[in-house]
């Protein structure tokens, strides 16, 4: 199955709905740059390619490079973004210039990684950004009410699973999800966490403050809320 099929094409008309508005709302920092912006945009982690795409629709000039180093959703990737020239797609992170990058995204990336490459790909963000640039991190909200419609919706689709269990949901309802999260491999040599529960925001957030300065933390899709209310969670970092 094709990453687009679980997310902006999936059968389910809210979550489609739910992942283009949560692109837009990911692609917030751009708001005010000029539509002849000719900077360079990394996405990190791009899946299918579709937010590189967004940004080269709107800013032509720019320089946008989707990284995605799965060599299934590579290849998703460029297919994709066929007939869109204007946006490169890499799969090896040493075609990639250190310090080039006004401008990073990393969303729907951090939940899948066990501790290492976890680790690991915070250092390559990190050398990839320019001193000036602006990182911008999308994770999910695994827990409290979100996490009670997310369970029960996944409690359709796939009882039995670790995240689609009625034990399992109320711990992540209640701010304590279950710690356990099972890795695989996506790809050889590529160990992968396929379930979002389990992932801790609140987690995530003190370790961004360690190596960033944290600019604004907001969610989606109703921005005007607490992160705590939102489905998605979005940290805009700078180097400090």
């Amino acid at each position: 199955m094709k990453y687009a099929d679980i997310t902006f094409n999936d059968r389910n008309p809210v979550k489609r709905r739910l992942q283009r508005i949560r692109l837009d709302h990911a692609l917030k920092v751009l708001e005010e740059l000029p539509p002849e912006f000719a900077g360079r945009v990394l996405d990190f982690g791009a899946g299918n390619g579709e937010l590189a795409r967004q940004i080269f629709r709107r800013f032509p000039e720019a320089t946008v490079v989707a990284y995605e180093p799965v060599p299934e959703l590579n290849r998703e990737a460029q297919e994709h973004l066929q007939g869109v020239p204007g946006v490169q797609v890499v799969g090896d992170i040493s075609e990639l210039k250190p310090a080039s990058f006004d401008f990073i995204f990393a969303l729907e990336v951090f939940e899948h990684l066990p501790a290492g490459p976890f680790e690991k790909a915070l250092d390559e963000i990190s050398g990839l950004a320019r001193a000036d640039a602006y990182l911008v991190f999308g994770v999910p909200n695994e827990l409290f009410l979100p996490a009670l419609v997310k369970g029960l919706f996944r409690f359709t689709r796939r009882y039995g699973e670790v995240d689609a269990v009625p034990g399992n949901i109320l711990r992540a309802t209640l701010g304590q999800p279950p710690q356990e999260r099972p890795v695989k491999e996506i790809a050889p040599g590529m160990p992968y966490i396929v379930r979002h529960m389990g992932f801790d925001y609140r987690h995530f957030r003190e370790i961004l403050k360690e190596r960033f300065q944290i600019e604004e933390i907001y969610g989606s899709p109703f921005p005007g809320l607490p992160p705590a209310f939102n489905f998605e969670v979005y940290f805009l970092c700078r180097k400090p």
